[in-house]
């Protein structure tokens, strides 16, 4: 097992399960409780997935490499093109969105895809862009 998946794994249960024992002995309040369990339970979690996935094997290759460059770069133009129109509606007043729904909004749509991208391009035979 690689190092960096068994840190993850390792530290990730600790995380969560350092973030339950505080929160029982009321040393943490709920919003500290929430992000070190979240954070601890992701970590744990893809720590697992990366090394069921991958192994001992290789990560990265060039065409991976070209799929996530391509898939960034095309989910990057498709968010401006988003936060144009998101421009567009402040300007006409139709709807009241707030700054930190607005992040959301990008945030999520950036990542959402980005993960599309990622799975078009991987079943595209050639990437010929």
């Amino acid at each position: 097992m690689k190092k960096r998946y068994l840190f993850n794994i390792v530290f990730g249960m600790i995380f969560f399960l350092n973030s339950i024992v505080l929160r029982l002995s009321s040393t943490i309040n709920e919003s500290v409780f929430t992000i070190m369990m979240t954070a601890g339970a992701s970590m744990f979690v893809a720590g697992l997935i990366r090394y069921k996935k991958y192994g001992d094997g290789i990560e990265k290759d060039e065409r991976t490499m070209k799929i996530s460059y391509t898939a960034l770069a095309a989910s990057f133009q498709v968010l401006l093109m988003i936060i144009a129109g998101l421009w567009w509606v402040d300007y006409f007043d139709p709807i009241q969105i707030s700054i930190s729904n607005l992040l959301a909004i990008l945030i999520f749509i950036m990542v959402f895809l980005n993960i599309v991208f990622r799975v078009y391009y991987s079943k595209k035979d050639n990437l010929m862009l």
